[in-house]
């Protein structure tokens, strides 16, 4: 007989999904970056990336795809930003040959750190649930990317997320339409819009097919 998680493990599995801490954070993130790949490679692809250009990922993870991502163009600069000390400290030990081309900073969520026209390309991957304002954040994104520069945003469509029992605790969910209209709203030129679907083990071990999108916009 299988076990049913408690309303307590679920809200435990949504904080850490969030904001991974301590021992569990760690394996945390390694579930995520196992979970997560596909749609993590499918956003560095949409990226186009192009020798010696800046690029930085809003939510990284423990960064177990860096070296794919540094792999697609010569002389490129990565800076990951994150909420999570556990999770940071995680990438840079996962990536310490490349000390000197990668870069990570703890950020709030909110806005970034990070100077006007900053970045040639930006992107991340499953995190727009967790943004406490949505619009704000995307306007801020917007500020540090260079003009002509690409964003990238990676996410699991609103009728996959709903049915999953741990989003109730603290993730907004959407579908492409809002998030269309997000970006808009911001002032980004919209550009191609892909849907992809796979198979993947869900964060409670169970096999599920995932519809995701991975929308590309630029300044």
């Amino acid at each position: 007989m299988s076990h049913q998680p408690s309303e307590e493990e679920l809200r435990n599995i949504a904080r850490q999904l969030r904001q991974p801490e301590g021992e569990h954070g760690i394996k945390t993130g390694e579930m995520m970056n196992v979970s997560n790949i596909e749609m993590t490679n499918s956003a560095i692809d949409a990226l186009n990336l192009c020798d010696e250009e800046t690029v930085l990922e809003i939510g990284h993870g423990n960064g177990g795809h860096i070296a794919n991502l540094l792999s697609k163009a010569l002389d490129l600069k990565y800076v990951g930003a994150d909420i999570s000390e556990t999770i940071i400290t995680e990438a840079k030990r996962i990536n310490t040959d490349f000390i000197g081309q990668v870069d990570f900073k703890l950020t709030n969520g909110i806005s970034l750190p990070f100077s006007d026209a900053q970045f040639d390309k930006i992107f991340s991957v499953n995190t727009i649930y967790f943004w406490e304002n949505p619009a704000a954040y995307l306007l801020d994104i917007k500020r540090v990317l260079k003009p002509g520069g690409s964003f990238v945003l990676c996410f699991a469509d609103k009728s996959f997320m709903e049915k999953l029992p741990f989003t109730k605790y603290g993730f907004i969910l959407y579908d492409l339409d809002a998030i269309i209209a997000l970006l808009q709203e911001a002032g980004f030129n919209i550009g191609v819009s892909i849907k992809k679907t796979e198979q993947i083990k869900s964060s409670l071990g169970f096999m599920v097919e995932r519809d995701y999108y991975v929308v590309s916009a630029s300044k």
